[in-house]
């Protein structure tokens, strides 16, 4: 995999031979405001329209910022829009039992979420197999 940004919070890689982007937010999102989160965000889209994935990892494990309601409905409205078109097949690794990753799920049920192919794992190597299924 090729990593495409790396910062105090976020890893993105990509696989061109699986068309698979990977999102993977970082333990040390704990101390992450909202405008970093947003910026990370805004740095995963454009990876997403210059390398136009079909699938996406996102890797929530470590995840530990709680993406709060108006930060879902600015996913919503702002980031969700952007890739709707270019990512087929979503899946989400998170643990089963963090706040964090029930704010994801609530995300994903909003209207523009919907419109994308998901499901949620607790196992990566779950996950790969479901993405690269079709």
């Amino acid at each position: 995999m090729k990593l495409l940004h790396q910062s105090k919070y976020v890893e993105i890689l990509y696989d061109e031979s699986k068309s698979l982007i990977v999102d993977k937010f970082l333990s040390t999102t704990d101390d992450m405001t909202t405008e970093e989160f947003k910026e990370e965000m805004y740095i995963f889209v454009k990876m997403c329209e210059e390398y136009h994935p079909a699938r996406e990892l996102v890797h929530l494990i470590d995840m530990q910022y709680p993406i709060v309601p108006e930060v879902q409905d600015w996913m919503n409205e702002e980031i969700f829009p952007r890739y709707l078109n270019i990512i087929k097949r979503m899946a989400f690794l998170m643990p089963a039992e963090i706040v964090a990753a029930m704010a994801v799920e609530q995300t994903m049920q909003e209207d523009t979420g919907k419109g994308f192919v998901q499901a949620y794992f607790d196992n990566e190597a779950d996950a790969i197999a479901w993405l690269l299924e079709e």
